[in-house]
């Protein structure tokens, strides 16, 4: 299990994954998806957002820090791209959509992710990278 985890974190195909996870969030966030299920939890939308934004910048930050010279400046940028991206998407939605609205709530909700993601992931990298460079 140990190997597949090593080769799926050394493969370039995690950039692939990468790239389709924001395009998917990316349509998830400017179509209308009043008609899929709810869960009927207090603050369900923004669980959503802070785990969908969690998800997306962890990816982000294992397909692409292997491969830098300045991992921490990369880490820092790639995390403050994905915030930027969260703000973008709130916008295209009030400017491109009847159906969806410009939400603050969203936004820190997406950062909050975001930020929980980068510290996690700085937390956890060096084990995560030694594990990968051992096999």
């Amino acid at each position: 299990m140990q190997k597949l985890i090593s080769l799926i974190l050394s493969s370039k195909l995690l950039l692939v994954f990468a790239i389709l996870c924001t395009l998917l969030i990316f349509y998830l966030s400017l179509s209308d998806i009043s008609s899929l299920p709810k869960l009927e939890v207090q603050y369900e939308d923004k669980l959503y957002h802070l785990i969908a934004y969690f998800f997306l910048n962890t990816v982000w930050l294992l397909a692409i820090v292997p491969y830098s010279s300045k991992p921490f400046k990369k880490n820092v940028l790639i995390s403050l791209g994905i915030i930027s991206f969260g703000i973008v998407i709130e916008i295209l939605q009030e400017v491109t959509t009847d159906y969806r609205v410009f939400d603050v709530y969203d936004i820190i909700a997406n950062s909050l992710g975001v930020i929980i993601s980068y510290f996690t992931f700085q937390l956890f990298k060096k084990k995560i990278f030694e594990n990968i460079n051992s096999n």
